[in-house]
């Protein structure tokens, strides 16, 4: 699941970005380039107005506040934020206290581009956040005080917890290497929560109100990388895997939001909930997917894709702020284990391109591609592609094929900024997962 470099192009005039391409880490850190790594230089600027309208203040180290620090500026507010360098994590509160927000490099229009809580849009202090290791190492605990059972997760991000088993609560981690922020719910939604390096004896040392994390990842140095292998304290043998058949599918919808009300049971494609019998989509319980939803019947308009976990109400599948409507349902046909995908500056596959094979990539900006999306070639595996950075805002699905210009894959701009691979992780090669006590 490593990037790997991509094959040199056919057209020689033609620009392409691949992983391979880039620097080694020690001749980043040499020259004192590594992304958020040591000697890396940091820069964010925040904007007073949505869309960087207005007043403009820039950050080069962390601030305990960013509207005292701007007011020389005019700053009032953070309406919208740029990350020329980083990672950097904002906070909703003065002196890096209150609900978390990575910010990783790209651009952030306005204030559901970087949380989906509908209780905090403020951003009132940043500070940079340090990517001092290549290895990443992560241990989560179902009780306080590191006891009960575990799930133990080296170099790879997990979109599902439910995914491998388990779905326990977690209530005490251990982040032995690396940097990562972990997510209420599946999908990186819902809260987030940074973890560097050190123990969390208790959910109250992150800040969560509860102890519920159903999905993590690495924060990296994107020019490092390494090839992700996970264990638990048991891990099936490859001879024992079974392959899911097409009746192992399973979602439950509830017409309330946290799984209240009545209950409907989904094992197959359904291209219209309200002919089904569903009056209303509150809350959804994936038991076996993934899946993706849709906010017009028939399968069409916004997407949203739900792995296996849990979805209290309709902010924890979705940020959008024209759309809490689902209509259809079709399961996700996940069949490689390998995974490759180019996508390209304009349509018809032509101009600029960046091709990423078996790993996840939370920002473009940061391989140096600032480039727009206009067409997308998916050569194996299946794929979900975001239109800001850290896998927020509109999605868009990309099965195995080729997509020529944007109305195909459904956007209405071709901007997407972060893309990350669909698997299904309880049959994924290096993803078999049987936590025991």
């Amino acid at each position: 699941m490593e990037l790997e470099g991509a094959a040199a192009s056919e057209d020689p005039v033609e620009e392409q970005w691949s992983m391979s391409e880039q620097q080694s880490a020690s001749e980043q850190l040499a020259a004192g380039k590594s992304q958020g790594g040591a000697g890396a230089t940091y820069k964010v600027a925040v904007f007073q107005f949505e869309n960087f309208q207005g007043c403009k203040a820039e950050f080069t180290s962390e601030c305990k506040d960013v509207l005292e620090k701007g007011q020389e500026k005019g700053l009032e507010k953070v309406g919208s934020v740029i990350v020329e360098s980083g990672p950097w994590v904002g906070y909703d509160r003065h002196g890096f206290t209150g609900e978390q927000f990575i910010l990783e490099k790209g651009e952030y229009p306005r204030w559901d581009t970087w949380t989906n809580s509908q209780r905090s849009f403020s951003l009132l202090s940043l500070r940079p956040l340090k990517v001092d290791s290549a290895d990443h190492k992560l241990t989560l605990f179902e009780n306080p005080e590191f006891t009960g059972r575990k799930i133990e997760i080296v170099d790879d991000d997990v979109p599902s917890l439910w995914g491998h088993g388990f779905q326990d609560r977690v209530a005490s981690i251990k982040a032995l290497n690396g940097t990562w922020v972990g997510y209420m719910y599946p999908g990186y939604r819902g809260r987030q929560f940074i973890f560097e390096r050190g123990d969390f004896k208790h959910w109250n040392d992150w800040e969560a109100p509860a102890p519920q994390i159903q999905s993590v990842r690495r924060v990296r140095d994107m020019h490092r990388l390494s090839r992700p292998t996970m264990a638990t304290d048991h891990q099936i043998p490859a001879s024992k895997q079974q392959q899911p058949g097409s009746s192992a599918l399973k979602l439950i919808i509830y017409e309330q939001e946290n799984f209240q009300g009545r209950c409907h049971e989904l094992t197959g494609p359904c291209n219209n909930l309200k002919e089904a019998g569903v009056e209303k989509v509150g809350s959804i319980l994936v038991l076996c997917g993934p899946w993706v939803g849709y906010e017009q019947t028939n399968c069409k308009g916004e997407q949203y894709v739900f792995e296996k976990g849990e979805y209290p109400r309709w902010d924890s599948w979705t940020n959008s702020r024209r759309s809490d409507t689902l209509a259809a349902f079709r399961p996700i046909k996940v069949d490689s284990q390998e995974h490759k995908i180019v996508l390209y500056e304009n349509p018809s596959f032509t101009g600029k391109k960046i091709e990423i094979l078996d790993d996840d990539v939370p920002s473009f900006h940061a391989h140096g591609y600032q480039e727009k999306v206009s067409s997308v070639r998916v050569q194996s595996g299946t794929w979900v592609g975001y239109q800001y950075p850290g896998y927020r805002g509109f999605q868009y699905l990309f099965e195995k094929g080729e997509y020529k210009d944007t109305a195909e894959f459904g956007a209405q701009m071709p901007q997407i900024q972060s893309v990350r691979r669909i698997r299904d992780m309880q049959w994924h090669q290096r993803g078999a997962f049987h936590p025991v006590n």
